[in-house]
């Protein structure tokens, strides 16, 4: 079979990988770049710890006006955290990436979120499939958006805009090795099955 043909097939599986919506109005003076080096990495994922340290601050001095005590708690808690956070190199931040579930292949990805998202909005996705490979970071876009029966949750199907080939062979290695995972264990499944039948 061609990794062509191999690129489609889709798995249910975990996978380490952290996404940020980008909004369309924002889509063009947002690129995202094609150094996908480790400095870069590592500033695209600082983007959004930023982001919540700007929230905490702003929760402390809100905070502060109510609870002197309770703010400079808060704030010793926030301090010792940028401090570790600091003693980190690249690799470890990667180890951060959550695990989520996923339907992944080699086009494209779906997932659930908790955040309002567009059509044609697009999605930066950072993930990690190998632990001893680089990750990937790739921009997708938005071709499916399903809400869930239930809260404020979306199922989101995206493609991807411009993977690079090598990160397309990480994805399909990736969906292949699971799938021998997977036919493994449903081949000792049925193995555990045949003997309980004969006893």
């Amino acid at each position: 079979m061609s990794m062509g043909q191999r690129s489609y097939f889709r798995i249910d599986v975990m996978m380490r990988c952290s996404y940020r919506v980008v909004p369309a109005a924002e889509v063009e003076s947002n690129p995202l770049s094609e150094d996908t080096s480790s400095g870069y990495i590592e500033k695209y994922m600082m983007q959004d710890l930023i982001e919540l340290d700007k929230h905490i601050n702003d929760a402390i001095v809100q905070i502060n006006e109510r609870s002197s005590l309770l703010a400079n708690a808060i704030n010793s808690i926030n301090t010792k955290l940028n401090f570790l956070m600091e003693t980190l190199d690249s690799s470890q931040m990667l180890k951060a990436i959550p695990q989520r579930p996923v339907n992944l292949s080699g086009n494209g990805i779906a997932f659930d979120i908790d955040q309002e998202i567009d059509i044609d909005d697009k999605v930066d996705l950072l993930m990690q499939p190998l632990d001893n490979q680089s990750p990937i970071l790739v921009r997708a876009s938005v071709v499916n958006i399903q809400p869930k029966e239930f809260g404020a949750i979306n199922r989101i199907a995206l493609t991807y805009d411009a993977l690079k080939e090598e990160d397309r062979r990480k994805l399909i290695y990736f969906i292949q090795s699971k799938e021998i995972e997977l036919a493994q264990s449903s081949k000792v499944d049925r193995h555990t099955k045949k003997e309980v039948n004969r006893d």
